[in-house]
Formats: structure tokens, sequence, C-alpha cells
């Protein structure tokens, strides 16, 4: 998953304190018999994943699979727990209004940074790397994902080795979650010590081998082959409880099948549902289901003019069986949902407009829009077709079925959909990439938005938006949207966010510019010998690296 399709929910009090969450997820064991599986390694898990990190430095690099495997050797001021909680990390407190750590004119937030925790090399790690990361945030000559949040600093003083206060050029209420937080873009934090003395950190040899405070330390990279790390004897909280951790990269979902299979790999995290079926079968497995926030989406281009009319988007919806598409392409995994914001979180709206699967009334919007059935079954409009390209990435057996199904059912009501899929690297790219979506080259787009844990989707939908300036990949601009984003941006009262945001789904869900294919239950197969495996269910399931047991 490419970690630009990203977003933002938290559950909070104020800014970010922990209420009104409730915990959500499903095990169940196919294990046999009693005892411990005669093919577990002790202290010794073996992960195997399709996807290969760029590099191993999250502040540049791409992919979902940086900020997993971060979690592993890296640090963050907080993590994102299975309770739906931040889980203090490298600060020791999460600041908020209450304990007084964010000022009261919303500008100044204190740190309170962890004492006595080494960098794996020795060092101890203090406010100078903090300040210093921020640093290399917005060094221009860095190439990193994003500054957006970071670029809202005015200054960080240092009070003392210990505590620093952040202060802000405006009220930003996502920022807690962004700061080297678990936010759509998480950054770890990195050693002043080693890195000051570059230029830029493009290519330094960090980013293949990192130095990190977490429980793990990387040994070794083997391009295309493994990534090994191997247990911090000095981590803060005591040694983790491995003693070594194998990511094997596989490019062939078949052969990662096959590995578990046979116990070669003890664990495949975010499994494709396409697989489902063929899981249960496998011996000696837990198997979670883990709500996450991840949504499948269509997007559409409103720039097309056939698009830009809401009644067609709105017949475009109403056309799609969404729970046949979660039955079929995820095997009855994944969960119905009704807006960008998860059903299990709190900035979730009550009462918004509902799309069941209706052709009749599909097709009464579309007679109302003016494109009117032909002797060949499709809709035309002063001669033109109603025909709409439907664009994915390349490799994905989920996007191939997805649109197949959904293909036959706007034919069902006389649309033509156009399958024109491309590379993965050409559909998510950045605008100056030339990117299919960013620079909208597709009528109707299906991909997949990955959130963070603040309800920040002001990238995806304000005005000011649109590609190259945000991810806005639909163009749409509603004033009064754009008026419910401020709010939410600059009000540290949850109740008044979740107001804000009650007001954007619900102009959402009237305009469709993206139909809500489903939320993710993420699947994970996992040795059932693995303890204190904890998913959460934002950024990264990989929380508690250093109380996994094996």
């Amino acid at each position: 998953m490419n970690r630009r399709l990203l977003s933002a929910l938290i559950c909070s009090s104020l800014i970010v304190v922990m209420v009104g969450c409730t915990k959500v997820g499903t095990t169940t064991s196919t294990a046999s018999g009693n005892g411990r599986n005669p093919w577990t390694l002790a202290g010794h898990l073996r992960i195997a994943g399709v996807s290969e990190p760029d590099n191993m430095n999250t502040l540049l690099g791409e992919q979902q699979i940086e900020i997993d495997l971060s979690m592993f050797w890296g640090g963050y001021l907080f993590n994102w727990n299975d309770q739906n909680e931040f889980e203090p990390e490298l600060a020791t407190e999460v600041p908020t209004t209450k304990n007084g750590d964010i000022s009261k004119d919303g500008l100044a937030i204190t740190y309170h940074l962890r004492k006595g925790v080494h960098w794996q090399d020795g060092p101890l790690f203090n406010a100078d790397d903090v300040i210093f990361t921020w640093h290399a945030v917005m060094n221009p000559r860095n190439n990193v994902q994003t500054r957006s949040g970071y670029d809202l600093i005015k200054a960080i003083d240092k009070k003392d080795d210990y505590t620093i206060v952040v202060h802000l050029k405006e009220r930003y209420s996502p920022f807690i979650a962004s700061f080297f937080s678990m936010s759509s873009t998480a950054y770890a934090m990195l050693p002043k010590h080693l890195l000051a003395r570059y230029p830029d950190l493009n290519h330094v040899a960090f980013n293949s081998k990192p130095v990190g405070t977490g429980p793990f330390i990387v040994k070794e990279w083997k391009k295309g082959e493994i990534i090994r790390m191997v247990a911090n004897p000095n981590y803060w909280r005591g040694a983790p409880k491995l003693q070594q951790v194998d990511y094997k990269i596989i490019p062939d979902e078949t052969t990662i099948l096959t590995q578990l299979r046979t116990h070669e790999a003890d664990m495949e995290y975010n499994a494709p549902a396409s697989q489902t079926p063929s899981y249960g079968s496998i011996t000696g497995v837990n198997i979670y289901k883990t709500p996450f926030t991840q949504y499948r989406m269509i997007a559409m281009n409103m720039t097309n003019p056939i698009l830009a009319d809401v009644r067609v988007r709105q017949a475009l919806t109403y056309a799609v069986d969404q729970q046949e598409l979660i039955n079929t392409v995820s095997h009855g995994v994944n969960i119905k949902g009704d807006s960008d914001q998860p059903p299990f979180l709190w900035a979730h709206a009550d009462g918004l407009k509902q799309y069941s699967h209706d052709p009749q009334q599909s097709a009464a919007l579309l007679d109302q829009a003016g494109w009117k059935l032909g002797s060949d079954k499709l809709r035309y409009k002063n001669g033109q077709k109603l025909s709409l390209e439907m664009s994915g990435a390349t490799g994905s057996a989920e996007t191939r079925n997805l649109e197949a199904i959904v293909q036959r059912e706007w034919r069902d009501v006389g649309v033509e959909g156009v399958v024109k899929n491309y590379n993965t690297a050409l559909f998510f790219a950045n605008y100056g990439a030339g990117g299919i979506l960013q620079t909208g080259k597709f009528d109707t787009g299906f991909y997949s938005w990955i959130n963070g844990v603040d309800p920040d989707d002001a990238t995806l939908f304000m005005c000011n938006q649109f590609p190259p300036k945000g991810q806005n990949n639909f163009h749409l601009c509603s004033h009064d949207l754009d008026a419910a984003e401020r709010i939410a941006l600059t009000e540290y009262d949850q109740d008044k966010r979740k107001a804000a945001y009650d007001r954007v789904q619900h102009i959402l869900a009237e305009q469709q510019p993206l139909m809500i294919v489903w939320w993710v239950r993420r699947q994970d197969i996992v040795n059932s010998d693995l303890k204190n495996y904890k998913p959460a269910h934002a950024v990264t399931t990989f929380w508690n690296t250093w109380e996994w047991q094996l």
C-alpha cells in the first residue's frame, strides 16, 4: 500500500485524550492438539510479506512496510495500541489542555521526554534528537513524503534535555497525532549524533541499516530476500522476549501461502482476502481479523463533465451492490461503511444518506440527468455514450475482481465501464512524476486509503487541496465543507470537532465524490505459539513488538 494514500483518524478528548473507543477484533484458531507446534523456532519469528521497503528511513519511504518495520527498530513519541489509545513511548504523557501541556491559545505544546532511553549504538536519546528530526523533515533537500503539520511549527524551545515546547504558527488540532506519532505518514525519531553531519539524508547508509531506540537492531538487509533483526539488550523497557525477527521478502502471495502451510513462515500480516478460503486448512495458526482504519473506494473525477453531475455520481453508487462486493471479493471478511470515517471510532456520523443497491433509483437519476437508454441498452445524451474508464493498479486480484462486478452492475443500468489499469508506480506516483490519480487522468479510480489516528481528512476534500497541493483527486469543492474542515482543524474540543466532521460526512454522502466499497478487516495468519500479539486498529498493527513471545 502506497503511503501517499493515507488520511487520519483519532480517538480523543480535548485534543487526543482517549475516551469513547471500543476494542474490536476477532481471533480464530486452527491449531490442533496441545502443546507447542513442532516447527516453532523458540525466540525466532519469521514474517513473510510481498512488500520490500524503498528504504528503512520512514522520512523517505513511500510504502506502508517502512512504518511496520520501524515498530521493531525505531521509536515514536507515542504508539497507538489495541485499545485505541496512545501508548507513551519516547514521550511520557500525551499533551492536553486539561493537563496544561497545550496552552490556552492552542499555540504552545509541551512534551516531556523519557529519560534513560539509549540509541542502539549507546548515546542517550534527548531533546536535541527531536529538534534535529524536525529540522530533517523541514530540510528542503530531503525527499520527505510530506511536511504537513511540521510546517506549522514556528520554533521548538529546549527547556532542558527532556522538556521541549513546540510553538505553532496557528491552532492545529491534529498536531499531537501528526508530530512524530501515529499519523498517516509516521516519522520515527532520528539520531542527531549520527546524521547531523550530512547535508541531506537521501542516500546515507542509515537508510539501509537504521539505528533507533526500538527493541530490535537491524543486522542485515539482503535486497529482495530478507531483513534480519535481533534483540536489543539495552532496550529501555528491558530486552524483548524474541531473540530474532526475520522479515522474508516474497513477492508472490501464493508462495507465502505455501510457506505458511509448510511452516517455513510463522506469520503473514494483512493477508489477502482473496485467499481466505485457504487459511482455515493451515494447521497450527491463529487467524486474527482486525477492523482497521483503511477503506476501499471508487473515486470519481469530477473534472469529467459526466461525473460533474451529482445525479450521475449518486446513480453509480445506487447501481453497486456493496454487500455482493464484500461477500464475493473479500469472502465476507470486510465490513460495510458509509463514510470516510470508520464505523467503529468516534468521528463517524449517524444518520447519513444511505445508498442501498437500487438499480431502479439509479436508472431514474440517470434519466433525470438526460442519459437515455439506446437500442443497445447503453445510455446516450446528445449523441454521447455514457462510458467511463475504470482504473486501478495492475497485479491486484482484488482490484480486478471488483472491477468485473462493478462493470456488470453499471452495465445493468446502461453505463459502459471500460477497464484501464496502470502499474502501481505510475498509478500512485506524485503529480510531478505524472501519476494517474494526481494528474487526473482517470474517470473512476479503484484504490484504498489508509488512515492515521486523527479524523483529519482535509487533504482529501478541501478546495485548496487539488493536486499537486494535496490529495483531492476528486476535485470536489464545497465551501460549506471547507468551513467545517476549518473548525475541525482548529478546535481542540472533541465534541466541537465531532460536530464539524459530522457536517463533512453529510456533505460527502450527498455529493458522492467517492463510493465506499468497504472498510477493511485485516487478516493476520500467525503461528499459534506467538504470544502477546495484540493488533492495533490504525496505522500499524505492530505496536507492542517488545512483548511478542515465541
